[in-house]
């Protein structure tokens, strides 16, 4: 048996690396059986000689690492290698030749690759061995790992971001049940007898809870658990109306353009959050451009299609795309890795919550739409919002609301909440209002006062509390015992109503809420 030689022809390559007996190689090469199975394979196969040399490689593994098969034959197969690797290998080898040891002979592992152009690239390698007289080969099959990392890092991404949603979610409910105490105190004090400066301190606490009040919506929005008053809009009219809002926001060095398509479409969404997430952008863009640029908004009809969602991860449908363009400085490959996780920022201390694009991400899974971002250094940002289109025509509303806060006429109302300090205000407010007030903590004491009669009009009930059973819960209960009892629905954070108003079918009360808006919710299941 002579020992492998060098040889650029694949059959020659094959016939020097395996020597097998002549005549059996040679009938199996003269009709290509032979060849077809590693010369067609999918993944790249490889085979050295003892001291590392490279006989033979199939078409898959010069496509793998971008070499032509003459530049590869004859060279030792470290060039293949980045480091460590490649100052490892040849222990490696001498190793098993000394001991015999095989590290990784029969068996598969994961490591990295080098491409002529110096791109390093995850690999799993599998090595086989033979024996040709004297002379040891080894024969690996190499599968491009590039595209599962990719996924898993994605998915590992959006597990990430889901657990930072729950967490987020959860801090924003305590937040607002802690907001409601709050506020309700504040409106009990401002309705008394203030001096000037007393009423004027308790504005701008009043202001300062409802600052903090906005910033734990936008932690809900990111969790994708806010209340969402969901409707057909005109996004033409609704970009159109925001021109001269987004102009004044972002101050006159920077130049606004606004490129829409004339039937750009309707779109399912609510529409203050719509504009929100418009608004966020634009001040994104506004604080990338210091010394002024161009802001470009675009909305256009855009149909993807396939069976499969693209590359980005967008199901196929027809969208309206709504895109927000800067030129301003862009950003890294790792702040853009980062840029929608909560709380990440890059502007100085003081200068921004950190909240915007993630408010605008959560915004956009829970409408069921999409967003992408795109950017690189010096030449800006680009964030891309894909609504669902409406594909039926409809009317685009939005109601006025009633200045006159409207009262009660002595109904009895149900309060179910847990908090005591929630339930203290929430009591005060409806009696304030005229109704007269019976109160539960829990769902089964809520249950058991809907038994107790007492002509019981309306249930105002908490969705998240203890005792086994949820708000909804409560409220199926009580729909069931007493189907005349009208139900509202209140909490500051409730995964199931995370999909917003697709499945939210009762009357919704957000916390925190001002007496105001209690008033107006509660007249009008009422009087519905």
């Amino acid at each position: 048996m002579a020992a492998p030689v060098v040889d650029t022809h694949a059959s020659g390559v094959l016939h020097g690396a395996f020597q097998l007996p002549g005549a059996t190689l040679k009938d199996l090469i003269g009709d290509n059986r032979f060849l077809v199975v590693p010369e067609t394979m999918v993944d790249g196969l490889i085979v050295i000689d003892e001291a590392g040399i490279i006989h033979y490689v199939n078409p898959a593994c010069t496509v793998l690492f971008n070499y032509a098969r003459e530049d590869l034959i004859g060279q030792n197969v470290k060039m293949l290698m980045p480091s460590p690797f490649r100052e490892h290998h040849d222990d490696y080898l001498n190793r098993h030749r000394e001991t015999g040891v095989k590290r990784i002979i029969g068996i598969g592992r994961e490591l990295q690759g080098l491409k002529s152009d110096g791109t390093i690239f995850p690999m799993y390698l599998s090595v086989g061995q033979a024996k040709t007289g004297d002379q040891g080969i080894f024969v690996g099959i190499i599968y491009d790992l590039t595209e599962k990392k990719r996924a898993e890092e994605t998915i590992l991404h959006h597990q990430k971001l889901d657990a930072i949603g729950q967490l987020s979610g959860g801090i924003a409910h305590d937040f607002n049940n802690i907001l409601s105490v709050i506020g309700g105190n504040l409106e009990m004090i401002a309705a008394g007898d203030l001096p000037p400066a007393g009423r004027r301190a308790v504005a701008r606490a009043q202001e300062a809870a409802a600052r903090a009040a906005r910033i734990t919506q936008r932690l809900l929005a990111f969790a994708r658990k806010q209340p969402l008053n969901q409707q057909a809009i005109d996004v033409n009219n609704a970009l159109e109306d925001m021109e001269d809002m987004l102009q004044r926001a972002i101050g006159e060095t920077v130049t606004v353009e606004m490129h829409i398509e004339p039937e750009a479409g309707q779109v399912n969404t609510d529409i203050d959050q719509f504009e929100t997430a418009i608004l966020n952008l634009a001040v994104n863009a506004r604080d990338a451009m210091p010394s002024g640029g161009r802001l470009v908004i675009e909305a256009e009809r855009v149909t993807i299609e396939g069976p499969v969602r693209d590359e980005e991860g967008t199901p196929p449908g027809d969208y309206t795309r709504v895109s927000i363009s800067d030129n301003g400085s862009g950003m890294t490959p790792e702040v853009r890795a980062r840029a929608i996780e909560p709380f990440f920022t890059t502007k100085d201390i003081g200068s921004g919550t950190g909240l915007g694009l993630s408010m605008v991400y959560g915004f956009m899974k829970q409408i069921g739409g999409h967003a992408r971002l795109y950017s690189e250094v010096g030449h800006g940002t680009r964030v891309s919002l894909f609504f669902p289109r409406i594909m039926t025509e409809a009317a685009v509303e939005r109601d006025a609301q009633d200045a006159a806060t409207p009262v009660g006429h002595g109904e009895t109302i149900l309060v179910v909440e847990d908090d005591p300090d929630v339930r203290q205000i929430t009591v005060s407010r409806l009696e304030s209002l005229g109704y007269r007030v019976r109160i539960a903590v829990d769902g089964r004491s809520a249950l058991q006062v809907v038994r107790e009669g007492g002509d019981i009009r309306l249930a105002l009930i908490d969705v998240v509390m203890p005792g086994g059973m949820d708000g909804h819960a409560v409220a199926d209960a009580i729909e069931e015992l007493a189907p005349e009892i009208r139900l509202i629905l209140t909490s500051g954070y409730s995964p199931r109503m995370a999909a917003g108003g697709s499945q939210q079918t009762r009357p919704f009360l957000p916390k925190p809420s001002t007496r105001a808006q209690v008033a107006r919710i509660v007249r009008s299941v009422l009087d519905a």
